[in-house]
């Protein structure tokens, strides 16, 4: 009875319009992401001096410096414009579709959301020699959730103020989007005073990385457990870059246990036993943030959608070694209620365990610096220098997670199945 209550309720949700408004441009962007995860993870670990693949096969040794800089050039651009710019696609895309699902404009709609974020997104005080200056947070996957609501909130400018619909004449259609147009113009030139004039903006922009930095922090464990879990809500809110892209490791607590493990050649008695940004990297990192290389293999293990199996196929690869922001967007799991509870909780019950077996001096701790792009299951082995009972370990947290989320991945199947519905029924089901 709850079970059926429970997935009647997520099939309610997902008939509502924001939310197929933002599955179906999560969907679009998906191929956006992927390139910015592959060449996210060429450039980090291929092609940078510490890099995975860069030491496992040597880069150095066979690829001239002549073509090392440009193609490192290459793919930093690709990474930079892809996820600089990433939210300002997911805007268009959000305004496409919501005006789509009310049968508007979609066209109209979409330029006029892009138009609006860059106006919200734009900074004052510019010199001549940049006419242009942007807060490019704004427009990036840190903010894709602001994007998406810029969008839909556009697309319902489109619903409620145009009053010529698809399948007439374009000049028509032009005439009929000046009322929306106009108004979408004028309340993003009144959030861009709001943003430029207080210290609102300066706060929101450095809350997640101020949030990241204290949950890797020397603290307590308990409060670097409850750190962590509001670094996942924002990932899941679409309010992050993943963390697994550059946990901080350069902190003093993390140097003086580096040290310690140097000079002793041993880790089990480090000062900072407990530190949260070696047990996150070591133990909660598999596929980056939400353990999302679990899922994946959860999906692939489990028969039916064959979309999300091709979709979990495709991003397997960069996921493997944490780069994981195409399978957060193409899964989807951003702003999807069915993968919140597991993506929050299980890094979150890794890292305890992982806490608890190095209190019962189990398992040595982690200090040892790690090549960037190191496969998650290999990271904790590599971060004691080989110890092997850690590697077991976390083979078996990685077996429990996949068994974890079996249960999720049932459970969007069944829901995504029920939810099938047809463009234009918005106007009902709103």
């Amino acid at each position: 009875m709850i079970q059926t209550r429970l997935i009647d309720g997520l099939v309610w949700l997902n008939r509502r319009s924001f939310i197929w408004a933002v599955r179906q441009t999560l969907i679009a962007i998906f191929p956006l992401a992927l390139v910015g995860s592959l060449a996210c993870l060429v450039e980090k670990s291929l092609l940078n001096v510490n890099g995975f693949f860069y030491n496992i096969l040597i880069v150095g040794n066979w690829l001239p410096q002549a073509w090392q800089r440009p193609l490192q050039f290459a793919f930093t651009s690709i990474v930079q414009v892809i996820f600089s710019l990433i939210g300002l696609v997911a805007c268009y895309f959000s305004a496409v579709n919501t005006a789509r699902w009310y049968r508007r404009d979609s066209s109209s709609a979409g330029l006029t959301a892009v138009i609006t974020l860059l106006l919200i997104a734009y900074r004052y005080g510019k010199t001549p020699q940049m006419p242009l200056n942007f807060r490019i947070g704004l427009l990036g996957g840190k903010n894709l959730l602001f994007g998406l609501l810029i969008g839909y909130g556009v697309g319902q400018l489109y619903r409620w103020l145009e009053t010529t619909q698809i399948g007439q004449g374009a000049r028509a259609r032009s005439f009929a989007s000046l009322r929306p147009l106009v108004v979408a113009i004028i309340c993003g030139a009144i959030i861009a005073m709001v943003i430029n004039s207080g210290t609102f903006y300066r706060v929101y922009a450095r809350s997640y990385a101020n949030l990241v930095t204290a949950s890797q922090g020397p603290q307590n464990v308990g409060i670097s457990l409850l750190l962590s879990l509001g670094v996942a809500l924002m990932d899941w809110l679409g309010l992050g870059m993943p963390t697994s892209y550059g946990v901080p490791l350069n902190t003093p607590a993390y140097a003086a246990n580096l040290n310690y493990a140097l000079a002793h050649g041993s880790s089990w008695n480090v000062p900072y036993k407990f530190l949260g940004s070696t047990l996150y990297n070591s133990f909660a990192n598999f596929g980056g943030d939400g353990l999302v290389l679990a899922l994946i293999v959860a999906i692939l293990l489990f028969p039916g959608n064959t979309g999300t199996h091709r979709v979990a196929r495709w991003s397997a690869l960069p996921t493997i070694f944490n780069f994981d922001y195409g399978s957060l967007v193409g899964l989807p799991i951003i702003l999807n209620p069915v993968f919140l509870l597991p993506f929050m909780l299980l890094p979150v019950i890794n890292m305890s365990l992982a806490a608890g077996m190095i209190a019962l001096h189990l398992l040595p701790s982690t200090p040892y610096p790690v090549l960037l792009g190191t496969p998650g299951p290999l990271l904790g082995f590599i971060a004691t220098n080989g110890n092997w009972s850690t590697l077991l370990f976390t083979i078996v947290l990685l077996l429990i997670d996949i068994l974890a989320y079996i249960p999720f991945v049932r459970l969007s199947f069944l829901i995504e199945a029920k939810s099938t519905l047809k463009i234009g029924e918005g106007d009902h089901h709103a």
